[in-house]
């Protein structure tokens, strides 16, 4: 299982630190979230990884072995840092068919049209392309030199929900194959769902990282609604907060099953419950 290993990395702009000194690792197999709010340094590391941008310190080791640059992460990686960019008077597959001869790839630009899910469209000049299919295509540019880790700077940006969820399912299947993926996003409850490990940035620095594992046991918001008013004296041992109908308490998985158990047995039954994710929680935390 090979691993890249990010230690320390600095970057300034005009004096102002944007990047302080941050660490963490990127490992095959596995998919590392990377959130944080706007100016948290989020796009800044992309760049640093992908060569764009030298770092003022830090030092990335693949494999336990250090690199003498970033830019030799290019020979590993594949990156998805912006909406991609194509001829846009070619189809599909011709795009990838020249990046494909200019790389001089063993790739196969049908194949890789039928891993996003483009292959119906191959044919299509790129100018017709929706939005989504444009990041669909982006992807497989990335997947090209068949690269042991993905690099990707907001690939759900402005897709509708049907698309996402294809590229949701598209990057675990990339992830099984064995792929590391470092991702960003703004759609923390999607993320949630695939992620392994994560990285909360806050004005450059890591407020939380570790794996969804670890925190599995936090306790998260959960709301439950039912079709009766509920009882004032009602006590379940957690604190919590009634409104007529609602019930608004902090519990995790296990203790909302017990607490469920608990209702049931009252006869209140909720219709619906709603429970916030693990790093939408963790994210509210730097926002207030």
């Amino acid at each position: 299982m090979r691993k890249l290993d990010v230690q320390k990395i600095a970057l300034s702009y005009d004096a102002q630190p944007i990047v302080k000194g941050i660490s963490f690792s990127i490992t095959e197999g596995k998919i590392t979230a990377l959130i944080g709010p706007n100016g948290a340094g989020k796009s800044s590391i992309f760049r640093i990884l992908s060569g764009l941008v030298s770092p003022d310190s830090g030092f990335v080791f693949l494999d336990g072995i250090q690199m003498k640059s970033f830019n030799d992460l290019r020979s590993h990686c594949g990156y998805l840092l912006e909406t991609a960019d194509f001829y846009a008077y070619l189809s599909g597959k011709k795009n990838l068919e020249l990046l494909i001869a200019l790389t001089r790839s063993s790739a196969n630009a049908t194949e890789l049209l039928e891993m996003v899910g483009l292959a119906k469209d191959a044919d299509k000049k790129v100018q017709h392309y929706s939005k989504g299919m444009k990041q669909r295509l982006g992807l497989a540019q990335v997947l090209i030199d068949n690269p042991s880790f993905l690099i990707l700077d907001e690939p759900f940006n402005g897709l509708d929900p049907e698309v996402k969820e294809l590229i949701l399912k598209l990057l675990t299947d990339l992830k099984n194959k064995g792929k590391g993926i470092l991702v960003s996003t703004h759609l923390l409850e999607d993320i949630e769902t695939i992620a392994d490990d994560f990285i909360l940035l806050n004005e450059g620095e890591i407020y939380l990282s570790g794996s969804m594992e670890t925190f599995g046991n936090d306790r998260q918001n959960v709301k439950m609604h039912f079709d009766v008013l509920l009882p004032q004296n009602l006590n379940l041992g957690f604190e919590n907060c009634m409104n007529a109908n609602v019930l608004t308490l902090k519990a995790n998985e296990k203790e909302t099953q017990t607490i469920l158990k608990e209702l049931y047995e009252l006869d209140l039954i909720p219709y619906k419950i709603d429970r916030s994710s693990l790093l939408y929680d963790k994210y509210m935390e730097i926002i207030k």
